[in-house]
């Protein structure tokens, strides 16, 4: 008995991805000159110097007093501590605080923080409305991570009507001054012809460019348009090179279809103990295709020792995804008692599952069908 893998290659999704602004540390952003202080006063550069050191409450009092002051640069750190729990515990509503008070000084960084918690709802209630005030008015002053989250939210109509023209404008800005993430989005607009009429040339454009800043979906994105020949001319060896680059770079489903590739040995050679590692850091990752794939691979002690307990562990996750073919595939192992102790119990909850989850192109619905039919009418034939 062979099992066969879940092979067919993925249709690419949309890979808009919204910005990660503000969430990858306390790094300092020192953008406006601080206050002059007297001398004797704690300054600013002292509250700096203390931070880098790791004296968190040294600096934290520092940018305090001068926040209280009135001094922005030191407001939007004093809410970065607040908002982190650096020196104190976390605390977003105080983080918040302290964000506005920058932000109505016209502190850029903190407009966009400050949109940030009500895109999110972080220390505030979300409003959506309200952070698209905060985004636009950082944007305007050359925040590009703000002009690239106003393209998302026009696009989606998040807090306004959706405008594609307004978030076509807004990613071109961000992708203008190198915003790799606007240029991913704005090639993908481009390439599904998002604007009234597919752009190949400009997708390929915009698309290389974000990938070339080592932007794993865009490498993704290209490396699709190589595979398929979508807006790029078909090139199996770009589209693995591509491919590799987002998969080292933790891309799941790039993982999974350099798994693909490898395994169809229909575009590239085969090679199925690629194959399989491509399958396991997808599968790690949580991708219910790889999973099931990797299942199979194990059963069939394809590129990898034969290995019935792995194999039932992997196509077991799947089916916990509700994978129909894993169900499926579950559940006939359980009706059978092959490879597995039969219960007919854990094979009526697969089967079953799978009529829930099954396409209506699935090429095991007569099987599917047969077996839960046996089951209804106790027989243990299968």
């Amino acid at each position: 008995m062979a099992l066969c893998a879940n092979i067919i290659f993925p249709a690419q999704k949309n890979t808009y991805m919204l910005s990660q602004l503000f969430q990858k540390g306390l790094a300092l952003v020192l953008l406006v000159a601080p206050a002059v202080c007297p001398a004797g006063t704690p300054s600013y550069e002292d509250a700096t110097t203390a931070f880098a050191r790791g004296e968190f409450s040294s600096a934290m009092a520092i940018w305090d007093s001068l926040a209280t002051a009135g001094d922005a640069p030191s407001q939007y750190h004093l809410g970065r501590m607040y908002h982190f729990g650096a020196g104190t515990p976390k605390n977003m509503p105080s983080a918040v605080h302290w964000y506005q008070m920058a932000a109505e000084q016209g502190h850029q960084e903190s407009q966009a923080a400050l949109a940030w918690r009500y895109y999110k709802g972080e220390g505030v209630a979300q409003d959506y409305k309200e952070a698209i005030h905060w985004f636009t008015r950082s944007a305007i002053n050359g925040n590009m991570q703000a002009e690239s989250q106003l393209g998302w939210m026009f696009l989606n109509g998040l807090g306004t009507a959706k405008n594609v023209d307004e978030a076509r404008k807004w990613f071109q800005d961000a992708a203008r001054h190198g915003h790799a993430e606007a240029q991913n989005n704005l090639g993908w607009m481009h390439l599904e012809g998002e604007f009234g009429i597919a752009d190949y040339a400009q997708a390929l454009h915009w698309i290389s460019l974000a990938a070339q800043q080592g932007h794993p979906n865009a490498q993704d994105n290209l490396g699709w348009m190589f595979a398929t020949g979508k807006g790029a001319e078909k090139n199996t060896a770009k589209a693995i090179h591509w491919y590799r680059k987002a998969a080292i770079n933790g891309h799941a489903s790039a993982q999974f279809k350099l798994g693909t590739l490898y395994y169809n040995g229909v575009d590239a050679p085969k090679d199925l103990k690629n194959a399989k590692q491509w399958f396991e850091m997808a599968a790690q990752q949580g991708v219910a295709q790889a999973q099931f794939n990797l299942g199979v691979m194990y059963f069939n002690g394809e590129g990898v020792e034969k290995d019935i307990d792995q194999a039932i562990s992997w196509i077991e996750q799947a089916a916990r995804q509700n994978m129909a073919i894993a169900q499926y595939t579950l559940g006939m192992f359980y009706q059978d008692g092959k490879v597995m102790q039969q219960d007919l119990e854990s094979a009526r909850h697969w089967l079953n599952q799978a009529a829930l989850n099954h396409s209506p192109e699935d090429g095991f619905l007569d099987d599917l069908t047969r077996r839960i039919k046996l089951l209804l009418t106790g027989s243990q034939d299968s």
